[in-house]
């Protein structure tokens, strides 16, 4: 089997991965399973980032899926915090919490899980769209 095969074949269980973690998160309150999931998609990141280059049409899939992946933590990492800070403040201003009792609401593993997503996204578009 050669690097390219390989790379291929990561990405579709890498996307099968991503379809166990939100399964598993909405049908099982068990954590072992989204868990799971999740590492199979992240090992498939990493069985494609030492693939990427066995040729040009790998490496642009993985150049298309990770500028994607990039520009979304990016996006997320500045827009994310902002409209949460903004939804608190609205919610607490209204219903006259003090601002000091506002928790956050949104967990950090939000923009690592779309990113990762986002990655998938940007690979498959790709693919599909003949690279």
């Amino acid at each position: 089997m050669n690097k390219a095969n390989i790379f291929m074949a990561a990405g579709w269980v890498g996307l099968a991965g991503i379809a166990i973690y939100v399964a598993g998160s909405l049908l099982f309150e068990a954590v072992a399973i989204p868990v799971a999931g999740a590492s199979i998609a992240v090992f498939s990141c990493w069985a494609m980032l030492f693939t990427r280059n066995a040729d040009e049409y790998t490496r642009g899939l993985w150049t298309s899926a990770a500028s994607l992946a990039f520009a979304t933590l990016l996006i997320l990492f500045l827009a994310l915090p902002f409209f949460e800070g903004v939804y608190d403040g609205f919610t607490a201003a209204h219903e006259g919490i003090d601002r000091e009792d506002v928790k956050q609401d949104i967990s950090a593993m939000v923009s690592i899980s779309l990113a990762i997503g986002a990655f998938y996204i940007g690979l498959f578009w790709k693919r599909i769209r003949g690279g």
